[in-house]
């Protein structure tokens, strides 16, 4: 809903923000021309600064904003927490709409945050073009969508469709004469450009920013300076800055963010106050790092990670990444699978061997090009704001039910409630008829479906450096991921030996391939766990019921193979029925999914000494790592198995429990099954893109205020000794009241 609003208030405050935020969602109004609509903090009303058009030309409207007292909505960088103002615009054919050309914003302390935004009252002026052949004679709409988050002690996304109507005529227009004030005292504040270019260093940590000699007389007229950098996480926003004079140049110092600046360019906003301190002057600045001044940063001690990190290159990162993926092989999610597969390969390698190595390296293609599908669609989704991750489609309540139907249809398929296709090359294979290589492929693109909630040692470095890469990096990197997925698989198809050390063809393969069907219903049932987690009971119960759909489809299919004539067309038209409501019902009721969305730290709360997690809240953590008091953060989701086989035989065991207890660990879990782009932003500071992620706090006395990053594979010794050496404190503070 927020970045990190929630991050300074307590769980009754994030409850509030989960009901409020979505029940108090004022509907769409359509106002009539130029009326404002009203929410419950805001009114908001579009403004034409002309009082008709031309054709041709172009001109200015505003988004007005007045904001109830005491709440605020966003600049397009919100700082520490919030959610810019968006406008949608649905325009006639040859109208085009500017983006948002922002006034100087405000600072809010709610401490320890700070967010940059507006109080009591915003414009936000947009420039609207027309065609050369608008029809002069006929009204122009405008018709714009206007969110916006607004927030005091609670934060609550409104929205109002709003609609504009200006006349349109062939001589020049004139300015509206009531609008002027508003458009006036807007440009007021919008930023001039700087007198000079800025030079930008880092040194220590702190980011520099110096005004030089080229600035000339608008030197000695400044009396202060604050910085509003343009990009996220540039600067820790709740960190002083400082103004430092020398004879010829101003430097304004401040400490470095999550997402250090490198070399290029820092853009943002200075807003100088004027030495006779009645005015403000909002400038436009491109600071540019000079030649070796070390710009070359890492993150700030806060959100570094304090485990032994390899060398930050891309051989390196490559090599993680093959490794990575070459270990998923072993994983829950990804090994019955391959079973399925490696059953026709036995076959086909004593027969034809030229036709299994053809299917290892079509199984590999299928892999690959998925990964790299997967990475393309997260790295545009990343490019355009996103806060997301690995793994991000399984926080989709719709993707995991359409999960649970291909692993239902898998197990259905190997138990021979149907057949689609001939002979034992897999579930893949029943994608197509003949030779099974186009199965092979869809194989692969199983397999990675599948691989995704699970993120294998050595591969979460790789996948986190990946998204802050270059595109052929990042590509480079995802590459090799899926080569490591598909390596071992693929070797084996081409082994000279393969035909000798395989065993005969025979009954026992038909045996084999039914038994794993029940590893497909096992993983089914566990999507549909974690579906629980995500949904309502409507929606879960849309998912079983699409469930029994889908076992009606195969079997309805499987009688269309049988039978002739009517009862042939009647049952294929039963079948896609079913499958088609199958798909229907979940994607109807995918509103529901806020039932749960707590995701499993409100579904977890009976489950191996849970009670005694509390929510993550960043806020908290700062807190508690100023005071030195030990603290444990579970970065996880209902759909990381590796997460939930680390909490079972690590985090559960009573000894472990016992340590927590007795060295007063304050435990915090922060829990990524539903989208949560406050715990995204926190994977991201440690280089990561996917759960699961621990952090320890002051495990030791002398471990100083640097988090240690422990192993993504845990067991209940390796916890223990992290927190031996602590002194016993007793109950820790779990704030929760």
């Amino acid at each position: 809903m927020s970045r990190r609003e929630m991050s300074n208030i307590g769980a009754m405050s994030k409850l509030r923000i989960l009901l409020l935020g979505w029940v108090l969602l004022p509907a769409a109004v359509l106002a009539a021309a130029g009326e404002s609509v009203a929410t419950d903090n805001v009114k908001a009303r579009l403004v034409s600064e002309v009082n008709g058009v031309v054709p041709g030309g172009s001109f200015w409207v505003a988004l007005e904003f007045d904001i109830r007292d005491g709440w605020h909505t966003y600049w397009r960088n919100p700082g520490d927490s919030g959610q810019a103002t968006t406008l949608v615009w649905k325009l006639p054919p040859g109208v085009s709409a500017g983006g948002i050309v922002w006034t100087a914003p405000h600072r809010f302390e709610l401490p320890p945050l700070v967010n940059y935004g507006y109080a009591k009252h915003a414009v936000h002026l947009v420039k609207i073009s027309t065609p050369a052949d608008l029809p002069a004679g006929v009204p122009l709409e405008l018709q714009a969508k206007a969110s916006w988050l607004v927030c005091a002690d609670v934060c609550i996304p409104e929205s109002a469709d709003l609609r504009l109507l200006l006349p349109v005529g062939a001589h020049a227009a004139t300015l509206d004469a009531a609008a002027a004030p508003l458009f006036a005292a807007a440009r007021a504040q919008l930023p001039d450009a700087a007198p000079a270019a800025a030079d930008a260093s880092v040194r220590q940590g702190r980011l520099l920013i110096t005004l030089g000699p080229a600035w000339g007389a608008a030197l000695g007229r400044i009396k202060s300076l604050e910085f509003f950098p343009y990009d996220d996480g540039v600067i820790e926003y709740a960190a002083p800055q400082t103004l430092t004079r020398t004879a010829d140049s101003i430097e304004l110092a401040m400490k470095v963010g999550y997402q250090p600046p490198h070399a290029g360019t820092i853009d943002g906003l200075l807003v100088a106050t004027r030495d006779t301190g009645l005015s403000t002057v909002p400038l436009e600045v491109a600071a540019r790092f000079g030649s070796g001044d070390g710009t070359t940063l890492q993150a700030g001690p806060r959100f570094a990670p304090a485990g032994p990190a390899p060398a930050a290159t891309v051989p390196v990162l490559m090599l993680l990444a093959v490794l990575g993926g070459l270990i998923l092989n072993l994983m829950p999610c990804v090994f019955p699978v391959l079973s399925i597969k490696a059953i026709g390969l036995v076959e086909a390698a004593k027969k034809h061997p030229t036709e299994a190595r053809i299917k290892g390296l079509s199984f590999a293609a299928g892999v690959i090009g998925s990964m790299l599908c997967l990475a393309a669609v997260l790295l545009v989704l990343r490019s355009g704001g996103e806060q997301i991750g690995w793994g991000f489609q399984l926080q989709s309540p719709l993707f995991v039910t359409l999960l649970v139907y291909l692993l239902l249809a898998v197990g259905l398929n190997l138990s021979g409630v149907f057949e689609v296709g001939a002979g034992l090359a897999g579930v893949g294979d029943g994608l197509t008829r003949g030779n099974g290589y186009r199965g092979a492929f869809f194989t692969g693109v199983l397999t990675t479906l599948v691989a995704t909630p699970c993120t294998a040692p050595f591969m979460a470095a790789a996948i986190g450096a990946a998204l802050t890469q270059s595109t052929l990096v990042a590509i480079a990197i995802f590459t090799c991921l899926g080569a490591g997925l598909a390596l071992p698989f693929t070797l084996l198809s081409f082994h000279p030996g393969l035909s000798r050390v395989l065993p005969r063809p025979g009954a026992w393969m038909d045996t084999m391939k039914q038994a794993f069907a029940f590893p497909m219903y096992a993983s089914a049932a566990w999507l549909l766990w974690v579906l629980a987690q995500q949904t309502s009971a409507a929606g879960l119960g849309a998912a079983f019921a699409g469930a029994i759909l889908i076992a009606l489809a195969g079997w309805s299919y499987q009688k269309s193979r049988v039978g002739s004539g009517h009862v042939r067309t009647a049952t294929l038209i039963i079948a896609a029925v079913a499958v088609a409501l199958a798909v229907w019902m979940p994607a109807q009721l995918a509103a529901f999914s806020g039932g749960a969305s707590g995701g499993a730290a409100g579904g977890r709360t009976s489950r191996e000494g849970a009670d005694v997690w509390q929510p993550y809240d960043a806020a908290r953590v700062a807190a508690l790592d100023a005071a030195g008091a030990p603290l444990l953060v579970n970065f996880t989701a209902s759909w990381c198995l590796t997460c939930l086989v680390n909490e079972r035989n690590a985090f559960a065991d009573p000894a472990v429990q016992a340590i927590f207890r007795d060295k007063g660990v304050t435990l915090m879990r922060g829990d990524w099954t539903n989208r949560d782009p406050a715990i995204t932003q926190a994977l991201a500071s440690f280089g990561r893109a996917g759960v699961p992620l621990y952090l320890v706090y002051h495990a030791a006395p002398d471990s100083g205020g640097t988090p240690l990053v422990l192993p993504q594979l845990l067991t209940a010794g390796l916890v223990r000794d992290t927190f031996a050496t602590l002194p016993n404190r007793g109950t820790p503070d779990r704030g929760l009241n």
